[in-house]
């Protein structure tokens, strides 16, 4: 079955395992290249996605290409952004020829509108950002800076910041993060096993709230001061 080289026409079954070969191939390239990849792009980044997007594209709509020079081409790709993003995190100096630097928009309340001529932010994205932040009034910012990927990043004045304990020289006990029991009906048993916890103990807890069976639970989830929050599932 030959479905790695180009030819007039695929069977079913070939384009399938291209599909296969092509996803899988860049499943792997895509983890080794971190969740960095996964998160926000940089300008190197950017250009790599789009890139790998047009290797794959052709011999999975053309039965023409063979397999071997977008693998080898998105392999290629996937290994540069490896060695670029080592020698950035090793020289600040060539990571600034990969990722802009992090800019200014807004200072002490004022718009700075050098900066966002410089970077092509609109006052119109400026506000839209600003008020998906929960934030009405420019007065109230001492910086908004725009960060290499793309978002923007918001520090009030501390006059219109909310108030937390710190601020009344309040003590506060450590919250820690939850942990997830059950999810979805399926116990997770090694969280169990890292809070030294046994299944019996959780279904006599189940049973407690009335609950028989862990596959009636959509969550169950253990915070850090021993509370177990259980939430069931609807039948409809």
């Amino acid at each position: 079955m030959y479905f790695w080289q180009g030819q007039e026409e695929l069977a079913f079954i070939q384009w399938i395992f291209r599909g296969l070969t092509m996803f899988f191939w860049l499943f792997l390239v895509t983890k080794l290249m971190g969740q960095r990849e996964v998160a926000k792009l940089n300008l190197f980044d950017f250009i790599a996605a789009i890139s790998i997007g047009g290797l794959v594209s052709g011999p999975l709509f053309n039965p023409r290409a063979g397999l071997s020079g977008p693998i080898i081409n998105v392999g290629l790709l996937g290994l540069l952004n490896i060695i670029l993003a080592y020698i950035s995190l090793k020289n600040p100096k060539l990571r600034r020829v990969f990722q802009e630097e992090p800019i200014v928009l807004i200072q002490n309340g004022k718009i700075l509108d050098n900066m966002m001529h410089k970077t092509r932010f609109n006052l119109d994205d400026l506000l839209a950002n600003l008020r998906l932040k929960n934030i009405a009034d420019i007065s109230d910012i001492e910086f908004a800076i725009l960060e290499s990927n793309g978002e923007l990043s918001i520090i009030p004045k501390s006059q219109a910041r909310p108030i937390t304990p710190k601020d009344f020289n309040l003590s506060t006990e450590y919250e820690g993060m939850p942990t997830v029991l059950i999810e979805d009906g399926n116990v997770v048993e090694d969280n169990l096993k890292d809070n030294h916890l046994t299944v019996e103990w959780l279904l006599q807890e189940l049973k407690a709230q009335g609950i028989a069976d862990p596959s009636d639970v959509t969550a169950a989830i253990l915070d850090t001061k021993g509370t177990l929050f259980v939430s069931k599932k609807r039948r409809n």
